[in-house]
């Protein structure tokens, strides 16, 4: 599974190429790898997890066309997100890139907002169905409010584990946000559940917690939580959370 939080930037110029890596570790990615053709993205991707591509269109020795035409003749690399940042404004020639597998492209100069728009569009793809699990009916509802604030719509809520076993069973979720302290079955304990299941192990599990104290909580990450938010949370938190969880 590719990690989204690991991305490449292909650009031959290297005062763009900074650019364009400057304006990701603003939005807070930390993982960015870069190459100056194609020849060379290509030698990135099949040595690193590539969540996701953003690739000039002019480039000496293999161009981004070519490219992404080999990424998608590459069945362990076809599925890699890839978007184009181009010079061309004609529409023809840009929908020739979607033709081929793209799923968008930025006319340069591409201002910082409309690059954190097209990414942040792509991450939410990896994720549609989330289950909320909380014992409290308020702190469920504002969890599911902070997610629609962000872009989530199809969110489902458990008052316990048992209650989250129970739906899991029946319905394809996936991502997990789950609290720690919770009658009948608590997060930790539905935690260990989920990654006994051979059908549920992959799901993403992130714990939502009043404990700040890490030992206790690398309890839940030694058991195959992929990470925790101590409560009170904001949007903002739970937002980069997420974002670095995804794939």
């Amino acid at each position: 599974m590719n990690n989204v939080n690991n991305i490449l930037v292909v650009e031959d110029s290297d005062v763009q190429r900074e650019v364009c890596i400057d304006r990701l570790k603003e939005f807070g990615f930390e993982n960015i790898y870069s190459a100056t053709n194609g020849i060379e993205a290509l030698e990135v991707l099949r040595n690193n997890s590539i969540g996701l591509i953003l690739s000039d269109w002019d480039m000496p020795e293999m161009n981004g066309l070519e490219l992404l035409k080999n990424l998608k003749n590459d069945t362990s690399l076809q599925r890699t997100p890839f978007i184009f940042l181009t010079s061309h404004t004609d529409k023809d020639k840009n929908r020739e890139a979607m033709d081929y597998g793209a799923v968008d492209y930025m006319v340069k100069p591409s201002s910082p907002d409309n690059l954190k728009e097209k990414i942040e569009i792509i991450l939410k793809r990896g994720i549609r169905n989330i289950l909320i699990v909380e014992d409290s009916d308020l702190q469920r509802e504002i969890s599911i409010a902070q997610l629609q604030q962000i872009g989530f719509e199809r969110i489902t809520g458990a008052a316990n584990g048992n209650e989250a076993l129970e739906y899991l069973e029946n319905n394809s979720i996936d991502f997990i946000l789950s609290d720690w302290e919770m009658p009948e079955m608590n997060g930790l304990e539905l935690l260990k559940k989920v990654k006994e299941n051979p059908s549920l192990k992959n799901i993403p599990f992130l714990i939502l917690t009043v404990h700040d104290d890490p030992e206790k909580n690398q309890e839940a990450i030694n058991l195959g939580a992929l990470d925790y938010i101590v409560k009170p949370l904001t949007p903002d938190d739970l937002h980069l959370k997420i974002r670095k969880t995804l794939y």
